[in-house]
Parts: C-alpha cells; sequence; structure tokens
C-alpha cells in the first residue's frame, strides 16, 4: 500500500477534515537534497502553524531550526538547551508552581540532539521521495480519533494505549513522545495549538508512527470490507458515521423494503 492509498483510505474511511501530515525528523544531511519541499516560510512561525500549512493548504516544508518561532518547542526538539529561569517562567501560568513548573519543562519529551530540521509534508508526498515519515499527524474530532486508534490497536495487538499529556507543546512534545516510544499517542490542543494552530473545531491531535500506518489503514480497510464502512456503532461496518440513535429503544424499528 503506497502513501496515497493510505491517504485515501484515512480520509474517506473516517472523513478527515484535513491531510494526514508526514513528519520526519532530519539527522542526516544527506537526506535533505532527497526531500519534496514546495515552500518556505518567510518569517520565523511556529510548529504548529507549519503543520496547518501542510494540513490544509498541502503545502511542504523543511523547517530548519532558525524558521522556527515558539520558544516552548526549541528544547524539545534539541535547538537549545533548557534555561531554569525562563522556561519555569513561561509555565506559570499554567501551574503556578515554580518547582512543578520546572519539573514539567524538564519532562516533556524531548528528540536526542543533533536534529538538523524537521520536514513536513501531505503523506502522500512521501510517495516521491525515498524516505518514510517518522511520524503521521492527524487533526481530527474525538470520535475519528477513536476509530483511528481502535484500528490501530488492532493491528498492533494492544488491548489499550497510554498518552502523555503535558501542560503545553501538544504538538511538538506529543509527536515526539510518540517517535521516541514507537507507539500511538493522543493529546488535547494545548494554548498555543489552539490558536497558531487554528483548532477552533474541538479537534485532538492524534500521531502514530510512520513504520505502523500501513498495518493500521490495513485492519481499517478489512473492516470495511466486511461490511459497509469503518463505524463502529451497532454491529459495526457501517457507512459512516453509522445509524445514530438510542441504544435499545423499542421505536426505533425498521424493515427493509
Amino acid at each position: 500500500m503506497d502513501y496515497n492509498e493510505i491517504r485515501k483510505e484515512l480520509i474517506w474511511n473516517v472523513r478527515l477534515d484535513f491531510d494526514p501530515v508526514g513528519i520526519r525528523f532530519i539527522y542526516d544531511e544527506s537526506e535533505i537534497p532527497k526531500l519534496f519541499v514546495t515552500h518556505k516560510a518567510k518569517a520565523k512561525i511556529t510548529y504548529c502553524q507549519f503543520l496547518t500549512a501542510v494540513r490544509q493548504q498541502r503545502m511542504s516544508f523543511f523547517m530548519e531550526p532558525g524558521k522556527l518561532l515558539c520558544q516552548n518547542a526549541y528544547p524539545v526538539f534539541g535547538f537549545r538547551e533548557l534555561e531554569k529561569e525562563a522556561d519555569t517562567k513561561r509555565h506559570m501560568k499554567y501551574l503556578m508552581d515554580e518547582e512543578l513548573a520546572w519539573d514539567a519543562v524538564q519532562q516533556k519529551a524531548k528528540l536526542k540532539k543533533g536534529c538538523k530540521g524537521i520536514y513536513m509534508a501531505p503523506i502522500d508526498f512521501y510517495d516521491r521521495i525515498e524516505l518514510d515519515p517518522d511520524i503521521v499527524f492527524m487533526i481530527c474530532t474525538p470520535y475519528q480519533a477513536y476509530h483511528i486508534l481502535n484500528d490501530y490497536m488492532g493491528a498492533m495487538r494492544r488491548p489499550n494505549l497510554t498518552f502523555f499529556h503535558t501542560p503545553n507543546s501538544a504538538v511538538c512534545s506529543g509527536s515526539v513522545w510518540a517517535y521516541n516510544n514507537n507507539t500511538a499517542n493522543m493529546t488535547t490542543m494545548c494554548a498555543g495549538s489552539k490558536t497558531s494552530g487554528k483548532t477552533e473545531m474541538g479537534y485532538v491531535n492524534v500521531f502514530i508512527p510512520g513504520e505502523h500506518i500501513g498495518p493500521l489503514v490495513e485492519r481499517q480497510k478489512q473492516r470495511c470490507e466486511q461490511g459497509q464502512g469503518a463505524s463502529l456503532l451497532g454491529k459495526g461496518a457501517q457507512p459512516w458515521p453509522g445509524l445514530d440513535v438510542c441504544k435499545g429503544c423499542p421505536l426505533l424499528k425498521f424493515e427493509e423494503l
């Protein structure tokens, strides 16, 4: 299954509002010329804003450290060392305790040092290059996330999942945690991603390791082929989102003509 087919299956089966984004952390400079890049940012912007342009406008970027605006994301990607006073201060509005704020900064997920930059593109762009995404990022509704993560558990033979929530850095630390631990992650929006990431509709962030996205979509495709769609309502395999009615209501009985 190529990445274009993965994209089509995800968008159609659970009616994603936006393109799934493939994220690759570049450590080897020899990979940079292989990247299919369509745009560059004229000014510094946040990681969330780069991702917004990818998922909404199908742009692709190589985000160098010098183009990143958000100071909370810098240490997450290993672009700078932590600064106790400044980083603690940035987290006081969330936790209102200096010791706790500093602990929160230190315990966020962080990339190992040496990342040269981050490549971000609609997932099907990876069919054009000789590389694979480290993480597939999707912004979706909680109901869409429910189906995606259920298919992930089925494909990976995982009976449950544990996620990593931090007071902010929901998207940067959220994606790095999934990468470091090689497992799915889901986070709410944080203050920065709510505004910079343009997420007014109550979406959540879902992160899937790149090597797991193929098996996930194969499992979803298998379920769809057994019925009429991906919905898990009722007996499952229903057209999206499935017949959503009061469970067990004696009035809601139908017969086919």
